[in-house]
C-alpha cells in the first residue's frame, strides 16, 4: 500500500505560518527595539494576540483545509484575505492599547515581505509535494464505475494533475469494450478488488444496472476504500450542487449560489442601499426637473415610464425608467429597434447612454431590484422565452439588477435571435453561480465606462 502523508499538509502548512509570523514580528520587534527592551507583559499580551488572530483567520477563510485538491489559484486568494483581515486587525490592536510598536514607515514593509514570504512558503510546500507526488509516492489509486462524459472528463483531470496525487487505474462499465485504460465489467469487480490496492472508487450510479446494485455495494463495502458518487444532474450545473440533509435523507440543492447565503445577502443589500440614496439624491433628484421641465416644454408625454416586469421567484414587480418613447400600445410587448419611430428626440439620448435607468435605483431602494444582476424582461416575453431557452428562469433566483455581467460583456438592447437571448442567460446564470462583492464592483466600474463611452446596442 503507498504511503499517504496528505493529512499532514494542513499541520506543516501551519507550523510554518507560525513560524515565519514569529520570526518576522517578534525579531523585527527586538531589531527596533534593541536598546533598553524588556518583554514585558504587555508585549507578551501582543505577541499572543498576533498568534491566535492569525490562528482565527486561519479556520475562519478555511486554510487548514489544504488537500490533495487544493489549486494554486484557491491558495493566493485564500491567503491574500486572511493578509488583509490581519493588517486591519493588527492595526485596531494599536488603537485600543497604548503599545509602542514598529515605526508607521516600516508597516507596510513589514507585512509587504510577511505576505511575500508566506507565498513563497505555500508554493514551496506545493511543488515539494508535486514533485513527491511525481515520483510515484503519496498517491491514491482510483477507479470509476462507470464510462460517461462526465467520468472521461474526471479521468483527464485525474491523469493530468499530477500535484493532486490521484494514481487512475481504469474504468469499468459493460459498455466501455476497448475504450483507453478500461479494467472490466461489472462481473469483475470483485475479483479485480480482491488482487488490486483501491484507495478510492468513483461511481456513476446512473450507469449500473438496477439488478446489479445490491451486489456491487456489497462488493464494495468489502473493503476500507473511500466512496465518492458522481451525480447525473444533466443539464443542471455542477458548480452550484450544494448537499443538505431532510432527516437522515440527503438530498442535492441545484443552484443555490453564493447569494443564498444570509451574510451576503446583508453585504450586497447595505451596498444597494447606500448607493441607491446616493444615486437618488445627488443625481435623481435634478436629473429628474430637468426631463420634467423638458417634458412640460416638449412632448407632454411625462417623466416616468412604468411597466411590470418580472422579478425574483418569477413574480411581478413595477419597474421605473425616464420615458423614451411616446406613449404607444405596443410598449409591453415590442421592444425598441434600430431607428424605432416611438422614440424620441431625448430619449434618443438617454437610451445611448443608458440614463433612461437611473430612476430604478428608486426600485433598487424598495427592495424589487439590486445594483448588478439579470436584466428584467417584460412579462410577456418572459412567459415566451421560459420555453425556448434552457434555464432560462434560473435569472429569477435573485433579484433583477439595473447592469450585469451580460450587459458589459455587449449583450443588451434588442433580442434579433435566439442566440442573442441564449448568450445573455449564460452570463446572468454565471454571474449567479460564482457572485462576489468584487465581482460587483468590478461590473459597475465596466458600466460606467460603458455609460462614458455609449453602446452601438443602446437604442
Amino acid at each position: 500500500m503507498p504511503a499517504t502523508y496528505s493529512r499532514y499538509i494542513p499541520i506543516i502548512s501551519i507550523i510554518g505560518d507560525f513560524l515565519l509570523l514569529n520570526i518576522l514580528f517578534v525579531f523585527g520587534f527586538y531589531y527596533f527595539h534593541n536598546s533598553g527592551f524588556s518583554f514585558t507583559p504587555i508585549y507578551f499580551f501582543f505577541f499572543s494576540y498576533l498568534n491566535l488572530t492569525w490562528l482565527i483567520l486561519v479556520f475562519v477563510f478555511g486554510a487548514n483545509k489544504i488537500d490533495r485538491n487544493t489549486s494554486k489559484k484557491s491558495l493566493t486568494f485564500t491567503y491574500i484575505k486572511i493578509i488583509i483581515f490581519f493588517f486591519f486587525l493588527f492595526l485596531i490592536f494599536f488603537q485600543i492599547t497604548p503599545l509602542s510598536y514598529y515605526p508607521r514607515q516600516y508597516i507596510k514593509y513589514i507585512f509587504t515581505l510577511f505576505f511575500a514570504l508566506l507565498l513563497a512558503w505555500k508554493f514551496l510546500l506545493y511543488y515539494i509535494f508535486y514533485l513527491y507526488r511525481k515520483q510515484g509516492f503519496n498517491y491514491k489509486n482510483v477507479i470509476i464505475l462507470g464510462y460517461t462524459p462526465v467520468t472521461i472528463s474526471l479521468q483527464q483531470y485525474f491523469n493530468t494533475n499530477k500535484w493532486h496525487g490521484y494514481r487512475f487505474l481504469g474504468f469499468f462499465d459493460d459498455q466501455c469494450g476497448n475504450k483507453s485504460q478500461y479494467i472490466g465489467q461489472w462481473r469483475s469487480l470483485k475479483n479485480y478488488m480482491k488482487s488490486t490496492q483501491v484507495d478510492e472508487i468513483y461511481i456513476a450510479l446512473n450507469t449500473i444496472p438496477q439488478a446489479l446494485m445490491h451486489e456491487i455495494t456489497d462488493i464494495i463495502s468489502d473493503y476500507p476504500v473511500k466512496i465518492r458518487i458522481i451525480p447525473d444532474l444533466g443539464t443542471f450545473s455542477f458548480k452550484s450542487a450544494e448537499l443538505t440533509t431532510y432527516g437522515s435523507i440527503p438530498v442535492l440543492q441545484i443552484h443555490p449560489g453564493p447569494l443564498s447565503y444570509w451574510y451576503n445577502k446583508i453585504i450586497k443589500r447595505t451596498f444597494d442601499v447606500l448607493i441607491s440614496l446616493v444615486m437618488i439624491i445627488f443625481i435623481l433628484s435634478w436629473m429628474t426637473g430637468i426631463l420634467a421641465v423638458a417634458s412640460w416644454l416638449g412632448s407632454r408625454e411625462g417623466v416616468f415610464f412604468r411597466q411590470r416586469r418580472t422579478c425574483l421567484d418569477g413574480k411581478a414587480f413595477t419597474c421605473i425608467k425616464f420615458r423614451t418613447m411616446k406613449k404607444n400600445k405596443d410598449a409591453d410587448g415590442k421592444q425598441a429597434s434600430r431607428d424605432d419611430e416611438r422614440v424620441t428626440a431625448i430619449g434618443k439620448i438617454l437610451r445611448k447612454y443608458s440614463l433612461d435607468e437611473f430612476p430604478q435605483f428608486i426600485n433598487v431602494l424598495l427592495g424589487d431590484m439590486t445594483i448588478v444582476g439579470p436584466r428584467p424582461h417584460m412579462l410577456a416575453h418572459t412567459e415566451k422565452y421560459r420555453h425556448l431557452i434552457r434555464r432560462f428562469m434560473l435569472r429569477h433566483t435573485i433579484k433583477p439588477g439595473i447592469t450585469g455581467l451580460a450587459q458589459v460583456n455587449g449583450f443588451r438592447g434588442e433580442i434579433k435571435n435566439l442566440s442573442d437571448l441564449d448568450n445573455r442567460v449564460s452570463y446572468d446564470v454565471q454571474y449567479i453561480e460564482s457572485w462576489s462583492f468584487n465581482l460587483d464592483i468590478k461590473i459597475i466600474l465596466l458600466t460606467v465606462w460603458v455609460i462614458i463611452r455609449g453602446q452601438k446596442e443602446a437604442y
